[in-house]
């Protein structure tokens, strides 16, 4: 399946998403989804696990209470009911259907294929005067220049921790600081640089 049909099914799926609203058709969904969570490496689901999953559970949490109905559970302040415990499932499945779907996409077609195919989606809207075709190059440029940025950033702060007598958790936070901004500006205006760094730097040796 082509990058652009996959973002084409996904942008569907979270629109259908959005007008489902029976709970089994969302547990139906959660097997399926499941399914294909395990088709996956490990390694790319347990990335940002923590993140999402407070989240969601801020997601549950915050949909749950006050809500009008048959209460179920009742605490001090702290109501519980039936109506709040459907909204709250729906809603927080409807956020992991869409973080899952994501994780699916990005897991299964690199994302320079899936910044390519973003581009060629949105190219009619360069007869608006929108540079939908230079935003997505120096988007793909970006991308594949993060490896590269990580190598110079490693690379930077060792050379600026041998340079002073650093010591601390403020002061190597302090070096990171001087350079990591700059270096991020650089990355997003001109991306091709760092391709020219490695070729010279290749040269050289």
């Amino acid at each position: 399946m082509s990058p652009e049909i996959k973002i084409i099914s996904y942008i569907a799926f979270i629109v259908c998403l959005f007008l489902i609203k029976d709970i089994t058709v969302y547990l139906f969904i959660f097997v399926a989804i499941s399914i294909f969570l395990l088709r996956i490496p490990f390694k790319s689901l347990r990335s940002g696990w923590i993140p999402i999953s407070l989240f969601l559970l801020f997601t549950f949490i915050s949909n749950v209470l006050f809500q009008h109905g048959r209460i179920l559970y009742s605490t001090g302040p702290f109501v519980i009911t039936e109506e709040g415990f459907n909204i709250a499932s729906i809603r927080t499945m409807r956020v992991f259907f869409m973080i899952a779907g994501a994780k699916i996409l990005t897991a299964t077609t690199q994302i320079e294929l899936l910044v390519g195919a973003f581009g060629k989606i949105l190219i009619p809207l360069e007869r608006l005067g929108i540079p939908v075709v230079e935003f997505f190059s120096t988007m793909g440029l970006t991308m594949k220049a993060l490896p590269r940025l990580k190598d110079q950033i490693a690379d930077t702060y060792r050379e600026r921790m041998k340079e002073g007598n650093i010591k601390g958790f403020w002061g190597r936070a302090r070096v990171i600081s001087m350079f990591l901004m700059p270096l991020f500006v650089k990355s997003i205006q001109s991306p091709e640089s760092f391709f020219d760094n490695k070729e010279n730097n290749y040269r050289e040796r």
